[in-house]
């Protein structure tokens, strides 16, 4: 009774382990605005997988130009940005993307990619 329990439960924290496991975090903010444009500043930190890929989605379709970071590469195509590297965001690591946009307050969604595949869930900000 005592060894089937043990293994019902060691299944059972395989299964929840990839539920349970930290998102990394994402912030944006205003970097510098004129009357015509926006630089947001979207800012990525690992929890606890390396983080290879973004895909933004802008609803808005107010992107006008991406600036990414020494490493990665970044393409804009109508409402969607796509960064890549081979260096990736590690645990405990940051990096800052920016984005120029004509609305301030533009909803992105997010989601990210470890080398070979996507991480968790969509994420707005």
């Amino acid at each position: 009774m005592f060894r089937s329990s043990l293994i019902v439960l060691g299944i059972c924290a395989l299964i929840a382990s990839p539920i349970l496991a930290a998102e990394p975090t994402v912030t944006k903010s205003i970097f510098a605005e004129t009357a015509d444009e926006t630089v947001l500043i979207v800012q990525v930190s690992a929890a606890d997988q390396e983080i290879f890929g973004i895909n933004l989605s802008d609803a808005s379709g107010s992107i006008t130009d991406i600036f990414c970071p020494k490493g990665w590469v970044g393409i804009s195509s109508g409402d969607r940005v796509t960064f890549r590297t081979d260096e990736p965001i590690s645990l405990g690591q940051t990096v800052k993307f920016r984005i120029v946009t004509t609305d301030k307050s533009a909803p992105l969604g997010i989601t990210f990619r470890d080398k070979k595949s996507p991480i968790h869930m969509n994420q707005n900000i």
